[in-house]
């Protein structure tokens, strides 16, 4: 039993409670029909006051009224706002991501006219932190949002947050298709076949217009977009359609381009003999290596590398290469270690008067016949090989060659490839190196090395952070094609003993190359960069030079 003074409390509330929710006041009367009507009386005079003042709008309405909540007025639907802004913001990489080959945004800019059909395009850049694809739009793509449709909905599916349909997207909705994966899973492969188109390569032109309306296939947007943006449900099939139109065409030009820039190689070889008399010097590809002829080793090179087909960003590449081949610069080198397993790699050897020299070749050389200056005639055909994941995998009809997709190839599989690994961690080098074996030599058992482990130091343009690989954790570095006796720190073949330990090795490289590799971890390097920041800087650096196209294809007449 409650005591007086609760009764006392609550008895005005419960008054009120009741005089809201009763329609009629009970027959009998007392204290608490009193109470009650009283209450009433009090709801009454208050609901007859707010319904008899009038309703303000506005800031002032809202300081008047006290008791009416401000009513937040919706802003109007702006493409620029709610469509190309959200897809930027989409775009942006993931602060927690450690995937190196997906470091890709979208940025958008309005200029005062583009010269495409859409009035939109896209344009990639590398800067030391990653790659940005630009979509660039003119006031003529605002007035009809259809022409922005196609570029926006490539970068949501080409940058890093976005690959496959990984996240939510506020514009977009659809999947990408299954045999697109491997073409367009690196963001580093669609930024050098467009600047290849951009650099007027007619195969590029080809291959990207197909590509282009294949990831389109099953991408759809969304219902309240198409709404907000006065676009047909069919709009994302209409521009599909528009492009497989031109597909036929394309695909001509390009097997045009392609059959005579063919027919001019083979011409200038037939009618040269360059190849032929190449093989018949005494010194071969060898040879010049390991006497260090750096001008001899360009001239062979640049003599069978097929210019005439290669595309824009593959021939600067290799001008590049060659370049640092005949003219290292010494200010800006790499020190890199590989593990050597007899198996895979081959040496080559030679004794002069300052002790043994070693070079090094890739798979491509070692592992094929002839002389390993004839053996020069693979890059042709390993181009081919390795040079076109899109080709490779689902059959395109015309072949687009790209050099990432080479490194991309080389970390698939390094058999029969242009590259040589290596890394920065002399511990990771050391886990890849093969161990002494034993052997029967004349009735007894001879341990004999298998392996060994390397130390280069090299130009950094020719030691490159293979950030294509979609295994981005191995920090893998890749030399292209060959590496000179004098390029070359120590090569300890074999295993270590007590005697002279892994550490004694690492403890001897530090003091020859000034870098305190006795301190390494895969953390940070020497000068206390992050291993992993200066991989993903140095990375980028190269391949924004190799994007900066300054050269027409070499033409074979130029060679010699």
């Amino acid at each position: 039993m409650r005591s007086r003074p609760f009764v006392k409390r609550t008895l005005p509330c419960l008054a009120v409670v009741l005089a809201v929710t009763m329609q009629a006041a009970p027959a009998h009367a007392g204290l608490f029909d009193k109470i009650m009507s009283a209450a009433t009386q009090i709801l009454n005079n208050a609901k007859s006051t707010t319904q008899s003042q009038p309703l303000k709008s506005g800031m002032a309405g809202a300081q008047a009224n006290a008791t009416q909540a401000p009513v937040a007025e919706k802003a109007p639907f702006s493409i620029e706002v709610d469509v190309i802004g959200k897809i930027v913001a989409e775009t942006q990489p993931s602060p927690y991501s450690t995937d190196l080959r997906k470091t890709s945004k979208t940025m958008a800019e309005k200029v005062s006219s583009v010269a495409t059909e859409t009035h939109t395009e896209i344009i990639p850049e590398y800067t030391e932190k990653g790659l940005i694809f630009h979509i660039r739009y003119d006031e003529t793509a605002l007035q009809n949002p259809k022409l922005l449709v196609k570029d926006l909905a490539l970068v949501r599916m080409l940058t890093s947050t976005s690959n496959y349909w990984g996240t939510q997207s506020n514009i977009f909705e659809g999947t990408m298709n299954e045999k697109l994966r491997a073409e367009v899973e690196s963001p580093h492969a669609i930024a050098e076949l467009i600047t290849n188109v951009r650099e007027g390569s007619p195969t590029a032109k080809a291959r990207w217009n197909t590509l282009q309306a294949d990831l389109l296939e099953n991408v759809s947007v969304k219902p309240n977009i198409l709404q907000e943006m006065g676009l047909s449900s069919n709009v994302v099939q209409d521009i599909r359609e528009e492009l497989k139109a031109k597909s036929a065409a394309l695909d001509e030009a390009a097997a045009q381009h392609a059959r005579k820039q063919q027919k001019a190689l083979d011409k200038w070889k037939s009618e040269t003999g360059a190849l032929d008399k190449m093989e018949a010097m005494q010194d071969k590809l060898d040879d010049l290596i390991l006497k260090n002829d750096r001008k001899g080793v360009r001239q062979m090179l640049e003599a069978y590398l097929p210019w005439s087909v290669m595309e824009p960003v593959e021939a600067n590449t290799w001008k590049i290469w060659l370049e640092a081949i005949e003219h290292p610069d010494a200010s800006k080198t790499t020190v890199a270690f590989r593990g050597l397993k007899y198996d895979t790699d081959k040496i080559q050897r030679k004794q002069t008067a300052n002790g043994e020299v070693y070079g090094f070749m890739s798979t491509v050389l070692t592992k094929n016949q002839g002389s390993y200056t004839r053996r020069l005639r693979s890059l042709s055909t390993n181009r081919e090989k390795n040079g076109d994941i899109g080709f490779k995998v689902h059959g395109e009809n015309i072949r687009s060659t790209k050099i990432t997709d080479q490194m991309t190839a080389h970390a698939r599989n390094p058999v029969a490839s242009s590259f040589i690994s290596f890394t920065y961690d002399p511990n990771v080098a050391y886990r890849f190196m093969g161990q002494n074996v034993t052997k029967q030599v004349k009735g007894e058992n001879v341990s004999v090395p298998y392996g060994g482990l390397l130390v280069v130091k090299m130009d950094s343009r020719r030691m490159i952070p293979n950030v294509p690989s979609m295994y981005s954790n191995e920090i893998e570095l890749l030399a292209p094609l060959i590496v000179f006796p004098d390029e070359v720190v120590k090569y300890k073949e074999g295993s270590f003993t007590n005697e002279y330990s892994f550490a004694n090795f690492v403890k001897e490289i530090s003091e020859k190359t000034g870098i305190n590799f006795t301190n390494w971890s895969t953390a940070a390097d020497a000068n206390n960069e992050g291993l992993r920041e200066r991989y993903n800087r140095e990375g980028h650096e190269f391949l924004k030079q190799m994007t900066e196209v300054n050269l027409k294809a070499m033409s074979c007449s130029k060679v010699f």
